[in-house]
């Protein structure tokens, strides 16, 4: 009855969810209403790689970067031709190719699933549940290669 009489008072109050954005920050409901992707990205290195750099360049990134991912950057127009996560790594490396042979093209997805970075957190977590997948490349108000948002981090911020 106290939780009903109280959502009645804010409601006549005029009380939005902005406002307990704004006077709550620190919670969860608080973060939901106002955390953006590029704060998330702005936290973590920018894993990448050319489409010709080999496997070895590949785990460096993925391992060094510690988001189980990079990204595929074309070195002519810096656009983003793919992603490669650690599950493609292991796949490309079990597919009894010659090693010699194997690049970051050949290991990429290609159109990787992308968000905004202006986009609300809950809406990249949307995505990644939608998608199945723990990472999403962030890109820029220009529409290039801004950061990667990883699950992790949504979680530490506790969204979840």
């Amino acid at each position: 009855m106290g939780d009903a009489l109280a959502v009645a008072v804010l409601s006549l109050r005029g009380f939005t969810p902005d406002d307990f954005a704004r006077y709550h920050p620190g919670g969860a409901l608080g973060k939901k209403l106002y955390l953006r992707v590029r704060d998330l990205c702005a936290a973590n290195a920018r894993p990448q790689v050319s489409p010709h750099d080999d496997w070895r360049k590949v785990v460096f990134s993925i391992s060094s970067c510690r988001l189980g991912a990079t990204v595929v950057i074309s070195p002519h127009n810096q656009a983003i031709e793919g992603i490669i996560t650690d599950g493609d790594l292991r796949r490309g490396l079990s597919a009894n190719l010659p090693l010699d042979d194997i690049t970051a093209q050949s290991l990429m997805t290609h159109r990787p699933k992308t968000v905004t970075e202006h986009e609300l957190a809950v809406t990249a977590l949307q995505l990644m549940r939608q998608h199945k997948i723990t990472q999403l490349v962030g890109l820029n108000e220009q529409g290039q290669y801004g950061g990667m948002v990883h699950l992790h981090d949504i979680l530490r911020e506790g969204i979840i």
